[in-house]
């Protein structure tokens, strides 16, 4: 079991703080701009949708 820490709410302005180990924040850190970059094509695409840029393939042969 991890230690607990309590931060002072002088320190921590009166918000709620927790300490976590480096590696899972950078974990974190790279899902979060993961999930960004999907949710951006996700955008990107139902723009281009919108504005009738794309096309409807009924087989990937169809590209060829």
């Amino acid at each position: 079991m991890a230690p607990v820490v309590t931060i002072p709410k002088k320190v921590s302005g009166g918000e709620e703080l927790f300490v976590i180990q480096k590696r899972e924040f950078e974990a974190f850190r790279r899902w979060r701009t993961e999930a960004n970059d999907a949710l951006a094509k996700v955008k990107r695409g139902r723009e281009e949708y919108k504005h009738k840029k794309t096309i409807t393939a009924s087989s990937p042969r169809k590209f060829r």
